[in-house]
């Protein structure tokens, strides 16, 4: 965590004005730490899929699968890649089971580096905060809202995206680039109202 938080430091400090910052999953998880150590270094953070608990990723339930069903790593990747994302293209799926065979052996992971080091329960940083999380989706559940709602901050929204799934940004991008953009517009304003029904058609709020 330290390196990754360094290298990303490094790569920052080059930029002539602070960055929105956006991440997903586990990288969210990253980014979310990231800018609460480093707040001056960013405008605003946007996550994607991802819980107060750092440990809701889709690893941790990969790991949990695998120790207790009697099943081979190709089996159990072909059945999260079916939940993980919402298609009826057969070979998605199969691209999907690719990349995440992928992710477990080369990514910062829980259950490999993370394994060896404590991933404290999230809390907003001090820069504006937007979490887009799936309606649908099992790994971060709809729990995860009231866990985000009950530490929210005056300018952070949170909001469920209708029958999205853990990876709804690409089954939803448009509405997710629209969301995404509404929240940017605010931090430009500099404006936070409590409700804003473009970035929030489902369930979105403001804590003032």
């Amino acid at each position: 965590m330290e390196t990754i938080h360094h290298l990303l430091v490094e790569s920052l400090n080059d930029l002539d004005e602070p960055p929105h910052l956006i991440a997903h999953g586990l990288s969210g998880s990253i980014a979310c730490l990231f800018a609460q150590r480093y707040p001056s270094l960013i405008r605003s953070l946007t996550v994607l899929s991802v819980d107060t608990l750092s440990c809701n990723h889709w690893t941790n339930h990969y790991l949990a699968m695998r120790s207790q069903l009697p099943c081979s790593r190709a089996q159990i990747l072909s059945h999260l890649s079916s939940a993980l994302i919402k298609t009826d293209h057969v070979h998605v799926n199969s691209a999907l089971s690719q990349l995440l065979e992928k992710c477990l052996d080369s990514d910062f992971i829980s259950g490999s580096v993370v394994g060896q080091q404590s991933i404290d329960s999230l809390t907003p940083p001090d820069v504006p905060m937007l979490i887009l999380n799936g309606e649908y989706d099992f790994v971060v559940d709809s729990g995860s809202l009231h866990r985000w709602r009950s530490v929210l901050k005056p300018g952070d929204y949170v909001e469920l995206i209708s029958q999205g799934r853990h990876f709804f940004q690409f089954s939803h991008a448009a509405l997710v680039v629209e969301k995404i953009n509404a929240f940017l517009d605010l931090i430009a304003t500099n404006e936070f109202p409590d409700t804003i029904s473009s970035l929030s058609p489902v369930s979105s709020t403001l804590q003032s």
